[in-house]
């Protein structure tokens, strides 16, 4: 996966403090405190910092960021809150902050975070992005929504946010919407969706043979038969049986000549049956799920 409501944390939920106490050592919860007790005003007020705590923060950010690579995200939110403690004017900071506190399932503290970015930095695109996926996996999409257009306006060539915009218009079946900004989000970046990460909005809408299916009929258009089909089978894997909706959709026709394409139809319908019939894996041709 990096409003200006006038929050600090001091003023947030209550119940982050009781969450951190239960799973949480002492000393840690030390750190925390010098998180609520520095900064905390209606307004934000800046106060002279030294050049000596700037580095010193900038290089616990350093230890956050390579902590939350590992997928140490304990370890990476605590960096952050020292380094927090030595330079409370960082947008980068908070936005760190707010995707490990969402990566901890702790939304309400991860939208705080991000809107404290803001507050900072209005014009730094990331942290609508990451507000809008913690709504989003609130299920608030017009809300959602609001804060993905708000990314794309101040940075139109970042592919990941297309892409969520793209995610969030197909929960709400706007496929065409969602192929549209999927279609920008491939031209910005040929490589999106083989990322990990990719497509990894979530929630309790549009299932992942919708998505899968989709994501083949944009490479099907673009004349990627490989990771068409690749995507198809991954449809097929979670419960996709519309073949005449393959063999019909217009998307479909760069590749419909293709060996492989042709090859696929043939075996799709036995492998619809294998897997909801028997129940066997369809592993796709390449084991890399994306």
């Amino acid at each position: 996966m990096r409003a200006a409501h006038n929050i600090c944390f001091l003023k947030a939920r209550t119940s982050i403090q009781g969450t951190f106490s239960r799973i949480l050592r002492p000393p840690l919860l030390f750190f925390l405190f010098s998180l609520f007790l520095i900064g905390c005003s209606p307004k934000m007020v800046r106060v002279p910092i030294s050049p000596e705590d700037i580095a010193r923060a900038n290089e616990l950010i350093k230890e956050g960021d390579l902590a939350f690579e590992r997928k140490e995200t304990y370890a990476a939110l605590i960096k952050y809150i020292e380094a927090r403690s030595l330079n409370p004017y960082s947008e980068y900071l908070y936005n760190r902050m707010g995707i490990a506190f969402s990566q901890l399932g702790y939304y309400s503290d991860a939208s705080q975070a991000f809107r404290q970015a803001m507050e900072i930095n209005p014009k730094y695109p990331y942290p609508y992005n990451n507000l809008g996926s913690v709504l989003f996996a609130q299920q608030y999409y017009k809300r959602a929504e609001k804060q993905f257009k708000k990314a794309i306006a101040l940075k139109a060539d970042e592919a990941s946010f297309h892409m969520n915009l793209g995610s969030l218009y197909l929960e709400k079946k706007k496929y065409d919407k969602a192929m549209a900004e999927w279609r920008k989000s491939l031209a910005l970046d040929p490589n999106i969706f083989s990322r990990p990460s990719a497509v990894s909005l979530s929630s309790a809408g549009s299932s992942l043979k919708e998505k899968n299916y989709f994501i083949a009929r944009l490479f099907a258009r673009a004349g990627n038969t490989e990771a068409a089909i690749e995507n198809l089978k991954l449809a097929i894997t979670n419960g996709f049986t519309d073949i005449k909706a393959i063999g019909k959709n217009p998307d479909f026709d760069p590749i419909r000549n293709d060996e492989r394409f042709i090859e696929f139809l043939k075996n799709a319908e036995l492998l619809i049956k294998l897997q909801s019939n028997v129940g066997l894996p369809v592993n796709p041709s390449n084991p890399q799920v994306r």
